[in-house]
């Protein structure tokens, strides 16, 4: 599902085993419906893909199925769009 989010809340980036290393991000999309965005490959994203705070993307996401919350989806690797953040004057 094709979603645009406003990136709220972005966690340090944490180590896994499964994952390497993982950020959980959270937001809320254009309905005002909360998003949890887990898990994140952050550091694997290009530079040009690493989102910040106050930053609108726009991305495919899928139900996290290891996870029960229905706030709770992956950020799926293809067709990612990332938006500047409010705090751009450009």
């Amino acid at each position: 599902m094709k979603e645009k989010i406003l990136i709220l809340v972005k966690t340090y980036p944490t180590f896994s085993q499964k994952y390497f290393e993982l950020v959980c991000t959270a937001g809320i999309n254009e309905k005002g419906e909360w998003r949890r965005i887990y898990p994140v490959p952050f550091r694997e994203l290009k530079e040009i893909e690493q989102y910040k705070k106050y930053q609108w993307i726009q991305a495919d996401f899928q139900r996290n199925s290891s996870d029960e919350r229905k706030e709770s989806f992956k950020l799926m690797k293809q067709n990612r769009n990332f938006r500047k953040t409010f705090r751009d004057k450009k």
